[in-house]
């Protein structure tokens, strides 16, 4: 009778099926279980045979089969670096509308997993382009439980910007991933619009302000950037992207018409060359304030200006184009006190009071 040889080693087998007088043919196959181990036998276990019949083993030679990864809801980029980690390829991506989930996220891949395939092998993909745009509108994509990296490239693939983030202090929720946006998922607005993420931290922080939108900005500033600005003996102040744009209010026009400047005033350029890269304090400056911008990656050129109200006027501290990854640095002295203001892509982004 055969002895159940399966999932033995080749040399157990080998020895079990002699013993009872039996011989034995070997045969070796690529498979993921281990080198020398009997995938399959044949006569069956069980089977009645004369003492000198020979039994076939099936027997692994191990090989490059490797799991491939389930890619399904993660992002493109997530999916393609996950691809090559593995040491798999990238094949053809193939992009389909799809209302129910959000542009730049994997809806399948062939092969399909779990399943075992040579390594190198190329993997192709089907990822989402969101829903069909309806009368120039988007709706906002379901983007929470995702990292902060992941929504801010899930909402530019969708045809719509991040307009600031908010960092809500809680215990229930990991750092870094997004419980919420404003508008909400599912909300329908224009292609290009802001959405503000709300982001969980466990450390207290002030969340960036979402301002409100404003009218038509003035002259074309420059690009989206994020600027320290310092006064001597004072704490650094971090100046980033806060959304759309929001006109001064009442407060801050009269702070301006307090310190001697009118508001309306045309500006006076004031712009750094290479070779002096900080505007020169005049004889009755008090305070000076340290400017250092780096622009965040951007899918094409925009403007950037900044802007002080002091007691001596309106200064355009710098005005230009700027391309991603940029960095803006020069020296700013005011007299008295001053009004910083920021403006990215032509729309407002912080404004601050120094003394």
């Amino acid at each position: 009778m055969i002895p159940p040889l399966r999932e033995m080693s080749v040399l157990d087998a080998v020895e079990s099926a002699e013993r009872m007088g039996l011989e034995v043919r070997i045969e070796q196959i690529d498979s993921s279980v281990p080198v020398g181990t009997v995938l399959a036998q044949w006569p069956d276990p069980g089977t009645k045979v004369r003492k000198d019949k020979t039994v076939i083993l099936k027997v692994s030679k191990g090989g490059n089969r490797q799991a491939i990864p389930d890619l399904r809801g993660l992002e493109q980029g997530q999916a393609l670096r996950m691809i090559e980690e593995q040491g798999f390829s990238a094949g053809e991506i193939l992009r389909v509308h799809d209302g129910s989930r959000p542009a730049g996220t994997v809806i399948a891949q062939n092969p399909a997993s779990p399943a075992m395939i040579e390594g190198g092998r190329k993997i192709e993909l089907l990822v989402s382009m969101g829903p069909l745009p309806k009368d120039g509108q988007v709706p906002v994509p379901d983007i929470a439980q995702r990292d902060e990296k992941t929504a801010r490239e899930l909402l530019l693939q969708s045809g719509l910007r991040v307009g600031g983030v908010e960092y809500v202090n809680t215990q229930h929720t990991p750092d870094g991933m997004v419980m919420a946006t404003k508008p909400k998922a599912g909300a329908m607005i224009r292609q290009g619009d802001p959405v503000v993420l709300q982001v969980a931290t466990s450390r207290r922080k002030e969340a960036e302000p979402t301002p409100e939108p404003r009218a038509p900005t003035p002259p074309p500033p420059s690009s989206s950037e994020t600027v320290v600005v310092e006064q001597p003996q004072t704490p650094v102040h971090q100046i980033g992207p806060a959304g759309p744009v929001q006109p001064l209010t009442p407060e801050q026009r009269e702070l301006a018409g307090a310190i001697g400047s009118p508001v309306d005033r045309p500006p006076v350029p004031v712009s750094p060359t290479p070779s002096t890269p900080a505007v020169r304090p005049g004889p009755s400056s008090t305070g000076t304030a340290r400017i250092r911008y780096q622009v965040p990656p951007l899918t094409k050129p925009l403007s950037l200006k900044i802007e002080m109200v002091d007691a001596t006027g309106t200064k355009a501290l710098h005005s230009r184009d700027v391309k991603g990854g940029e960095f803006i640095s020069l020296d700013a002295p005011f007299v008295t006190e001053a009004v910083v203001t920021v403006y990215l892509g032509g729309e407002f982004v912080w404004q601050e009071r120094y003394k």
